[in-house]
C-alpha cells in the first residue's frame, strides 16, 4: 500500500476490531487490556510502517498509555470484561452510532497479528510492559524535571523509537 492510500484510524475503530477478534476467540478483554493492545498495535505500526495507526493522541496515565476516546467509550465496564462496542456522537443528529471497524485488509492483518501476539498476557502484565524504565510512558510519567506537557501526551516519534529499539517481541505476519 502506498502512502497516498494510507488511512489513519479512529482508535475506537481499532478497539472494536480487536473486540471482534476477541469475541471470535471467545476471549474476554477488560478496558485495561484493550487499551494496552491498541497501544502495542500503534507502537509496532509506527515502528514497522513509519506512520501512525490511530489519529488520537496517546496519553500517559497511571496504569500506562491510554487513548482517551477509547477509555471514555469503555469506562463503564470498569475492571469487568467489555460487552459493548465503542460509539461516536453524530453531531448533526445528536445520536450515537457504533464505530465500524473498517480496516484495510493489510491493516486488519497487522492488528490481528499484534492482538494474537499479546492477548494471552493479562491486563496487569501488559501494563507493566508499558512501564519499563526508558519507555515512552516512563519518560513522561517520571520526567525527573518539571516539564509542561498537555495532558501528559506521549509523542508518536518517542513511541516509534521505543518500538524500533525493542527486542522483537512481535513479528508481523
Amino acid at each position: 500500500m502506498n502512502d497516498a492510500s494510507h488511512r489513519i484510524y479512529d482508535a475506537r475503530s481499532i478497539a472494536n476490531f480487536i473486540l471482534d477478534r476477541a469475541d471470535e476467540d471467545r476471549y474476554e478483554l477488560t478496558q485495561l487490556s484493550l487499551l494496552k493492545l491498541i497501544y502495542f498495535a500503534h507502537g509496532w505500526y509506527l515502528a514497522e510502517r513509519g506512520r501512525p495507526l490511530v489519529s488520537q493522541p496517546v496519553e500517559a496515565w497511571q496504569y500506562g498509555p491510554v487513548i482517551k476516546v477509547v477509555r471514555d467509550a469503555f469506562k463503564d465496564a470498569g475492571k469487568k470484561p467489555i460487552r459493548t462496542r465503542a460509539q461516536r456522537l453524530i453531531v448533526l443528529t445528536g445520536e450515537c452510532e457504533e464505530v465500524v471497524p473498517a480496516l484495510a485488509a493489510e491493516d486488519a492483518s497487522f492488528v490481528t497479528s499484534v492482538y494474537r501476539s499479546y492477548k494471552h498476557h493479562d491486563a496487569w502484565t501488559l501494563s507493566e510492559m508499558t512501564h519499563e524504565v526508558g519507555s515512552p510512558w516512563y519518560k513522561v510519567w517520571n520526567p525527573g524535571a518539571s516539564v509542561g506537557r498537555l495532558g501528559l501526551r506521549i509523542k508518536n516519534e518517542e513511541i516509534r523509537q521505543h518500538f524500533l529499539d525493542l527486542p522483537q517481541r512481535f513479528i508481523a505476519q
